[in-house]
């Protein structure tokens, strides 16, 4: 596709990331959009053959082929149906609305428009993670029947630009990491019942609210997930599990290795892996683009950017009723 045009919406770290690894590609013309027309330098200094627009009409008269939604989570339907009236597909990333009323009129906006709606869980991308869903979905793993999906991390409260966020935004940890819920929707499907646990018990000097969240998940087909979360441990940790009755998969996400317990053999194999995060964003682009191209479905589509909102709308709405 030479010479499409692609806009990214939203100039934070995100943003800037999909900017630095769209101007690799030479045949794409990109720009980029932003309201505070201070984010101009930061585009120019990743390549200063970068469109900057701070109005969202001059954006829409330049005629993008594919707007990338990259602006705070509020705003996400409000930027995906513009795009979609100025006659562009979308990438949005994650999470795909805030409330599946959001997130729904997305998906039917896409739809009325003829456009594509792809949703930026860039995890998808990740090898070990392509071979997780993979084995999980092979059959090689027998029945599945459980797993568990955990992320400690102050690091994020540390590295944040305005940590009050996440104290005034009542459950951010969850859409935060809905990567993980991502995940599991790919393996497990949709969610049958949940309960959900919190607290706020660790002495901080910053806080989310609440630091600490929990579900344990039950999908439809009966396997039961225990998740966890939190703004607490640092150094992060973050691990992921898939339990079948002939194997289980154990992945740390910070040394990128999986462990591979086959219930017919003696101890377990380790495979590493060597995760370049600005690969996955490349092959984020190109599959968006694959899409356009053929008129097909993305790997994360927005039907599947809804499974995710829908786990994450009912661990906050049980998390609100708890009062942490």
């Amino acid at each position: 596709m030479n010479n499409t045009k692609i806009l990214v919406a939203g100039c934070g770290s995100i943003g800037l990331r999909h900017l630095k690894n769209l101007s690799f590609n030479r045949e794409l013309k990109i720009a980029a959009l932003d309201v505070n027309a201070a984010a101009q330098a930061a585009v120019s200094a990743i390549d200063d053959r970068i469109e900057f627009f701070n109005d969202f009409n001059a954006a829409a008269c330049w005629k993008p082929d594919l707007v990338i939604v990259a602006t705070p989570n509020h705003l996400h339907m409000k930027n995906c149906l513009w795009a979609f009236e100025a006659g562009a597909h979308v990438l949005c990333e994650k999470p795909l609305a805030v409330s599946m009323d959001e997130g729904r009129a997305i998906v039917d906006a896409a739809k009325k428009a003829g456009k594509i709606i792809g949703v930026g869980f860039t995890e998808r991308f990740r090898e070990a993670i392509e071979f997780i869903i993979a084995e999980a979905c092979s059959g090689r793993m027998g029945k599945l029947i459980g797993g568990r999906a955990m992320v400690g991390t102050y690091n994020t409260l540390l590295c944040a630009k305005d940590p009050r966020h996440r104290l005034e935004a009542f459950g951010s940890i969850v859409l935060d990491y809905t990567h993980e819920l991502d995940i599991l929707a790919a393996i497990f499907g949709r969610v049958k019942r949940l309960e959900c646990f919190c607290n706020d018990l660790a002495e901080k000097e910053l806080k989310a609210n609440p630091s600490l969240a929990a579900a344990l998940v039950q999908y439809e087909k009966g396997e039961i997930v225990t998740i966890h979360f939190d703004y607490v441990q640092h150094p992060q940790r973050r691990n992921f599990e898939i339990y079948g009755d002939r194997k289980t998969l154990v992945y740390d996400w910070g040394a990128d290795t999986l462990e591979i317990h086959d219930f017919e053999k003696r101890g377990f194999e380790i495979r590493r892996f060597n995760n370049v995060r600005d690969e996955q964003f490349v092959r984020e682009h190109n599959d968006i683009l694959r899409a356009i191209r053929e008129r097909g479905v993305p790997r994360v589509s927005g039907e599947d950017g809804l499974k995710s909102l829908e786990v994450s709308g009912k661990m906050i709405e049980k998390l609100t009723s708890l009062k942490c």
